[in-house]
């Protein structure tokens, strides 16, 4: 859903030349979305219907600018498989925390100064809740979190939008 959404906000904003990417550190390859996310999604206008899961590749970590994680055991999980990224590691419910207080011109820079930003102390209300296998209200819930983070890095990535900073 994460990612669905973050191209959605992208697409709003009209901003270009961002790759993005998901992969789980327990997916299997290939599944598709639950039909509850599909749903919640739907309702929003975001098409969810052709995402298939697939596992993480260290290649992409390796090569990742940022690397965006739900929870503090995804974070152990992928440090397990590269422990060189650690730096370029969120988690997405603290990237409103982490927008820096200066503008900058590039995304790059952008980038950067987020990724300089002292962060918060890790803790369980930092962590995004997996609503797989709840009820819908869970899924609403979850993306309502996922927003707020998913704002934040495209702020960071393609500007404020006037009225957010």
């Amino acid at each position: 859903m994460a990612e669905a959404l973050l191209r959605f906000e992208l697409r709003k904003r009209r901003c270009r030349g961002i790759e993005v990417a998901s992969a789980g550190t327990w997916a299997m390859n290939g599944n598709s979305a639950s039909a509850e996310a599909i749903s919640v999604l739907r309702d929003m206008g975001v098409d969810l219907d052709e995402h298939r899961s697939r596992p993480i590749a260290v290649e992409e970590l390796d090569s990742a600018a940022l690397i965006v994680a739900m929870t503090s055991v995804h974070v152990r999980e992928i440090l397990s498989l590269s422990p060189g990224v650690e730096r370029k590691i969120r988690l997405l419910k603290e990237l409103e925390k982490l927008v820096p207080s200066q503008a900058s011109e590039s995304p790059a820079e952008r980038l950067a100064g987020m990724l300089a930003v002292a962060r918060p102390r890790r803790r369980r209300a930092l962590d995004v809740d997996d609503p797989m296998g709840l009820p819908m209200s869970s899924y609403e819930r979850c993306v309502s979190e996922l927003e707020t983070g998913i704002r934040a890095l495209a702020d960071v990535l393609c500007g404020p939008v006037a009225g957010n900073s």
